[in-house]
Protein backbone atom coordinates (compact mmCIF):
# COMPACT_ATOMS: atom_id res chain seq x y z
CA UNK A 1 0.00 0.00 0.00
CA UNK A 2 2.81 2.40 0.84
CA UNK A 3 4.19 1.94 -2.66
CA UNK A 4 0.86 2.96 -4.19
CA UNK A 5 0.77 6.10 -2.06
CA UNK A 6 3.85 7.33 -3.90
CA UNK A 7 1.33 8.35 -6.57
CA UNK A 8 1.42 11.80 -4.94
CA UNK A 9 4.39 12.31 -7.26
CA UNK A 10 2.15 12.59 -10.32
CA UNK A 11 -1.53 13.04 -9.42
CA UNK A 12 -3.59 16.21 -9.11
CA UNK A 13 -3.26 18.41 -6.06
CA UNK A 14 -6.22 16.99 -4.10
CA UNK A 15 -4.99 13.43 -4.56
CA UNK A 16 -1.45 14.52 -3.68
CA UNK A 17 -2.57 16.08 -0.39
CA UNK A 18 -4.70 13.06 0.57
CA UNK A 19 -1.93 10.63 -0.37
CA UNK A 20 0.62 12.50 1.73
CA UNK A 21 -1.73 12.58 4.73
CA UNK A 22 -2.21 8.79 4.56
CA UNK A 23 1.52 8.36 3.96
CA UNK A 24 2.32 10.25 7.17
CA UNK A 25 -0.28 8.32 9.17
CA UNK A 26 1.12 4.99 7.99
CA UNK A 27 4.61 6.02 9.04
CA UNK A 28 3.32 6.98 12.46
CA UNK A 29 1.12 3.90 12.97
CA UNK A 30 3.30 1.18 11.41
CA UNK A 31 4.22 -1.57 13.91
CA UNK A 32 7.83 -1.62 15.04
CA UNK A 33 8.43 -4.98 13.38
CA UNK A 34 7.40 -3.66 9.96
CA UNK A 35 9.40 -0.45 9.91
CA UNK A 36 12.57 -1.93 8.46
CA UNK A 37 10.68 -3.25 5.43
CA UNK A 38 9.17 0.20 4.81
CA UNK A 39 12.44 2.10 4.80
CA UNK A 40 13.26 1.51 1.15
CA UNK A 41 9.86 2.94 0.11
CA UNK A 42 10.36 5.96 2.35
CA UNK A 43 13.81 6.53 0.84
CA UNK A 44 12.19 6.57 -2.60
CA UNK A 45 9.86 9.37 -1.47
CA UNK A 46 12.56 11.78 -0.29
CA UNK A 47 13.59 13.39 -3.57
CA UNK A 48 10.02 13.77 -4.98
CA UNK A 49 9.00 15.36 -1.69
CA UNK A 50 11.99 17.68 -1.89
CA UNK A 51 10.90 18.80 -5.35
CA UNK A 52 7.27 19.27 -4.33
CA UNK A 53 8.36 21.61 -1.54
CA UNK A 54 8.54 24.05 -4.48
CA UNK A 55 5.12 23.13 -5.89
CA UNK A 56 3.11 26.10 -7.14
CA UNK A 57 0.14 24.81 -5.14
CA UNK A 58 0.75 26.17 -1.66
CA UNK A 59 -1.09 23.34 0.09
CA UNK A 60 0.93 20.71 -1.77
CA UNK A 61 4.17 22.53 -0.96
CA UNK A 62 3.31 22.78 2.75
CA UNK A 63 2.23 19.13 2.94
CA UNK A 64 5.39 18.07 1.13
CA UNK A 65 7.53 19.79 3.76
CA UNK A 66 5.50 18.20 6.53
CA UNK A 67 5.76 14.76 4.93
CA UNK A 68 9.47 15.23 4.37
CA UNK A 69 9.90 15.94 8.08
CA UNK A 70 7.80 12.87 8.98
CA UNK A 71 9.95 10.77 6.68
CA UNK A 72 13.08 12.17 8.29
CA UNK A 73 11.77 11.23 11.74
CA UNK A 74 10.89 7.73 10.52
CA UNK A 75 14.39 7.28 9.08
CA UNK A 76 15.98 8.97 12.09
CA UNK A 77 17.45 11.66 9.84
CA UNK A 78 18.44 14.35 12.30
CA UNK A 79 19.83 16.51 9.45
CA UNK A 80 16.30 17.10 8.16
CA UNK A 81 13.99 16.91 11.16
CA UNK A 82 14.51 20.53 12.27
CA UNK A 83 14.88 22.25 8.90
CA UNK A 84 12.53 25.17 8.41
CA UNK A 85 13.57 27.01 5.25
CA UNK A 86 13.92 25.90 1.64
CA UNK A 87 17.61 26.80 1.62
CA UNK A 88 18.15 24.34 4.46
CA UNK A 89 16.03 21.70 2.75
CA UNK A 90 18.29 21.93 -0.31
CA UNK A 91 21.25 21.11 1.89
CA UNK A 92 19.47 17.85 2.55
CA UNK A 93 19.34 17.28 -1.21
CA UNK A 94 23.10 17.68 -1.23
CA UNK A 95 23.45 15.15 1.57
CA UNK A 96 21.31 12.64 -0.35
CA UNK A 97 23.87 12.72 -3.13
CA UNK A 98 26.90 12.69 -0.86
CA UNK A 99 25.98 9.96 1.57
CA UNK A 100 24.89 7.11 -0.69
CA UNK A 101 26.40 7.00 -4.17
CA UNK A 102 24.72 3.63 -4.78
CA UNK A 103 21.39 5.48 -5.04
CA UNK A 104 22.69 8.08 -7.52
CA UNK A 105 21.11 6.36 -10.54
CA UNK A 106 17.76 6.11 -8.75
CA UNK A 107 17.88 9.81 -7.83
CA UNK A 108 18.70 10.75 -11.41
CA UNK A 109 15.79 8.72 -12.78
CA UNK A 110 13.43 10.48 -10.40
CA UNK A 111 14.79 13.91 -11.28
CA UNK A 112 14.52 13.27 -15.02
CA UNK A 113 10.73 12.87 -14.68
CA UNK A 114 10.47 16.36 -13.23
CA UNK A 115 12.23 17.92 -16.19
CA UNK A 116 8.98 17.16 -18.04
CA UNK A 117 6.73 18.68 -15.36
CA UNK A 118 4.16 21.24 -16.57
CA UNK A 119 5.10 23.33 -13.53
CA UNK A 120 7.95 25.77 -14.04
CA UNK A 121 9.08 25.65 -10.36
CA UNK A 122 9.37 21.86 -10.50
CA UNK A 123 11.38 21.95 -13.73
CA UNK A 124 13.68 24.51 -12.11
CA UNK A 125 14.06 22.32 -9.02
CA UNK A 126 14.96 19.31 -11.18
CA UNK A 127 17.57 21.34 -13.08
CA UNK A 128 19.02 22.52 -9.80
CA UNK A 129 19.31 18.96 -8.56
CA UNK A 130 20.99 17.92 -11.82
CA UNK A 131 23.59 20.64 -11.27
CA UNK A 132 24.21 19.40 -7.73
CA UNK A 133 24.47 15.81 -8.96
CA UNK A 134 27.13 16.77 -11.49
CA UNK A 135 29.66 17.46 -8.74
CA UNK A 136 29.27 13.89 -7.52
CA UNK A 137 29.61 12.40 -10.99
CA UNK A 138 33.05 13.64 -11.96
CA UNK A 139 34.73 10.88 -13.94
CA UNK A 140 31.42 9.12 -14.66
CA UNK A 141 31.08 10.08 -18.31
CA UNK A 142 27.93 8.09 -19.08
CA UNK A 143 25.92 9.57 -16.21
CA UNK A 144 27.14 13.10 -16.93
CA UNK A 145 26.20 12.72 -20.58
CA UNK A 146 22.72 11.54 -19.58
CA UNK A 147 22.20 14.71 -17.56
CA UNK A 148 23.61 16.96 -20.28
CA UNK A 149 21.40 15.41 -22.96
CA UNK A 150 18.31 15.96 -20.78
CA UNK A 151 19.27 19.57 -20.06
CA UNK A 152 19.94 20.32 -23.73
CA UNK A 153 16.23 19.81 -24.45
CA UNK A 154 15.34 22.38 -21.79
CA UNK A 155 17.51 25.10 -23.29
CA UNK A 156 14.52 25.69 -25.59
CA UNK A 157 11.91 25.56 -22.84
CA UNK A 158 8.84 27.77 -23.19
CA UNK A 159 9.90 29.50 -19.97
CA UNK A 160 12.86 31.83 -20.47
CA UNK A 161 13.84 31.37 -16.80
CA UNK A 162 13.97 27.59 -17.19
CA UNK A 163 15.84 27.70 -20.51
CA UNK A 164 18.42 30.13 -19.15
CA UNK A 165 18.94 28.07 -16.01
CA UNK A 166 19.32 24.89 -18.08
CA UNK A 167 21.89 26.60 -20.28
CA UNK A 168 23.91 27.92 -17.31
CA UNK A 169 23.84 24.52 -15.58
CA UNK A 170 24.79 22.77 -18.81
CA UNK A 171 27.87 24.99 -19.16
CA UNK A 172 29.04 23.99 -15.68
CA UNK A 173 28.49 20.30 -16.36
CA UNK A 174 30.29 20.49 -19.71
CA UNK A 175 33.25 22.06 -17.93
CA UNK A 176 33.18 19.21 -15.40
CA UNK A 177 33.20 16.72 -18.28
CA UNK A 178 36.29 18.37 -19.74
CA UNK A 179 37.96 18.67 -16.34
CA UNK A 180 38.55 22.40 -16.78
CA UNK A 181 38.26 23.40 -13.13
CA UNK A 182 39.24 27.07 -13.55
CA UNK A 183 36.44 27.38 -16.08
CA UNK A 184 34.10 25.61 -13.66
CA UNK A 185 34.81 28.24 -10.99
CA UNK A 186 34.06 31.08 -13.39
CA UNK A 187 30.82 29.45 -14.51
CA UNK A 188 29.79 28.80 -10.93
CA UNK A 189 30.20 32.50 -10.18
CA UNK A 190 27.86 33.25 -13.09
CA UNK A 191 25.36 30.68 -11.89
CA UNK A 192 25.39 32.07 -8.36
CA UNK A 193 24.56 35.52 -9.73
CA UNK A 194 21.72 34.06 -11.78
CA UNK A 195 20.26 32.30 -8.76
CA UNK A 196 20.07 35.53 -6.79
CA UNK A 197 17.21 36.47 -9.12
CA UNK A 198 15.29 33.25 -8.26
CA UNK A 199 14.42 33.58 -4.54
CA UNK A 200 12.19 30.51 -4.41
CA UNK A 201 15.26 28.33 -4.95
CA UNK A 202 17.84 30.63 -3.39
CA UNK A 203 19.47 27.85 -1.39
CA UNK A 204 21.24 26.70 -4.55
CA UNK A 205 23.77 29.54 -4.50
CA UNK A 206 25.35 28.45 -1.23
CA UNK A 207 25.64 24.88 -2.47
CA UNK A 208 27.50 25.90 -5.60
CA UNK A 209 30.34 27.17 -3.40
CA UNK A 210 31.09 23.55 -2.52
CA UNK A 211 31.39 22.27 -6.10
CA UNK A 212 35.14 22.73 -6.37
Amino acid sequence: MLRSLLSFIQDDSQVQVCSMFIFREMLYLSPEGEKEALKSHVHQSLLPLLFHCHDKNRRVAEDSRETLKSSATFLNRKDLQHMQWLSQIWRFGESLLAEDRSRAAEHLRQALRYLESPQEPLREAAIKFMGMAGRHLRGQRQELQLICTALERLTEDTSSAVSQLALETLRVLRAIQRGRYSTIQRLQDQLRRAWRTRPRLSGFSCLLCRMT
